[in-house]
């Protein structure tokens, strides 16, 4: 039987209003997990990043159903990334990527 997943919609933030590249958000997210939840941690949580808006900075990160509180807690501890500051807000959670990225649910456009 396929695992359920969740989709969550973040916006990331850094101090100075520094943009991060789709490589730099991809090693932040992957270093918040394995930071707080080690490797057994991690591959339970199923996080992977999905997509990246660099102008607008948004992400979509898909997580296991199971690991999904794991996951929020995990990105939302991230403060520090390559010397300078800054955080990871979750903008919202779906099922499917499409409702997620729908411009009622807050996000125009697709990131």
């Amino acid at each position: 039987m396929r695992e359920k997943r969740r989709y969550l919609l973040l916006k990331l933030g850094a101090e100075g209003g520094r943009k991060f590249s789709a490589e730099e958000a991809k090693q932040l997210v992957y270093e918040a997990v394995f930071s707080l939840l080690g490797e057994e941690g991690a591959a339970s949580a199923g996080v992977q990043l999905k997509e990246f808006d660099p102008g607008r900075q948004l992400l979509v990160v898909k997580a296991a159903n199971k690991g999904v509180d794991k996951a929020i807690a995990a990105l939302a501890a991230k403060t520090e990334f390559r010397g300078g500051r800054c955080c990871l807000r979750l903008q919202g959670i779906s099922g499917a990527i499409g409702r997620l990225l729908a411009p009622s649910a807050g996000a125009a456009g697709k990131a």
